[in-house]
């Protein structure tokens, strides 16, 4: 866990980056919330550690076999999809880890790997070619931050070309998730979180200040409510992680804001 103290001209708060890792090695077959589909054909994705041809892994991968589908099969197109994770409350710095194995008879077997972003589907790795060794792949895109963020790989074979296989096993997902120290004003609230265009602040006694810092520390927005609630425009925010500091009767609390 690494940690960022920002010293700003609206006070001392502390915004915690609290690391995260999901690990996925298939030792026991298919994970819980991950699944499988068949979009075209008959044949289905294996669980084991002898590939058709080529390398083999050390322990238990995801694999399709388009081999094993015999001669004259219909096309396949098969898709293995990983469970859904939330980033929301992340800095948007994510690194994806997994091992890959492919492997063709002729031109026209695809295997790819894309990433969902909440609206659609992004390419983050396409395999046309052999593998002559498994290959340990990473990847570090930035500023992912959508509450339903998923990974999928899909097998091609080119139409109904004879095809070999295309593998994954050892899957990570690293991440950090946002957090501020335990310093809480009793009886403050702010919602609707996450927000959109509008969030209201309201507390027991009167707010004096509100300000909005990104994580970067940068101060984007601050308000002089001198009420006991208000009302505050954020529809000019960009989406992603807010760290919101109060200043009532006295008191100072740091809050999380996602802006959606």
């Amino acid at each position: 866990m690494k940690k960022i103290t920002l010293l700003l001209c609206a006070g001392m708060f502390s915004l915690g980056l609290n690391a995260q890792e999901v690990s996925e090695d298939f030792d026991a077959g298919l994970p819980a919330g991950w699944m499988t589909v068949v979009n075209t054909g008959t044949c289905d994705w294996f669980n084991g550690a002898d590939m058709p041809t080529g390398p083999d892994f050390a322990t238990p991968a995801m694999y399709f076999d388009d081999d094993a589908c015999g001669s004259g099969a219909d096309a396949s197109n098969v898709t293995l999809m990983s469970d859904v994770y939330d980033l929301s409350a992340t800095d948007g710095d994510l690194v994806i880890t997994y091992d890959v194995a492919f492997q063709e008879v002729a031109s026209g077997d695809t295997f790819v790997t894309e990433w969902f972003d909440g609206a659609a589907w992004n390419v983050l790795a396409t395999y046309d070619t052999d593998l002559p060794e498994i290959l340990s792949e990473s990847f570090n895109p930035s500023g992912i931050t959508n509450a339903d963020f998923q990974m999928r790989w899909t097998y091609d074979d080119g139409a109904g070309a004879w095809g070999w296989h295309g593998a994954v096993d050892n899957f990570t997902l690293d991440f950090n998730v946002l957090s501020t120290d335990d310093n809480q004003i009793a009886g403050f609230s702010m919602y609707p979180n996450p927000a959109n265009d509008v969030v209201t602040v309201k507390a027991q006694n009167e707010i004096q200040n509100v300000t909005f810092f990104n994580i970067l520390g940068q101060k984007v927005l601050e308000v002089a409510p001198n009420a006991l609630s208000q009302e505050i425009n954020v529809a000019a925010l960009k989406a992603g992680v807010y760290v919101v500091n109060v200043t009532s009767d006295e008191q100072v609390g740091s809050y999380r804001l996602i802006k959606q």
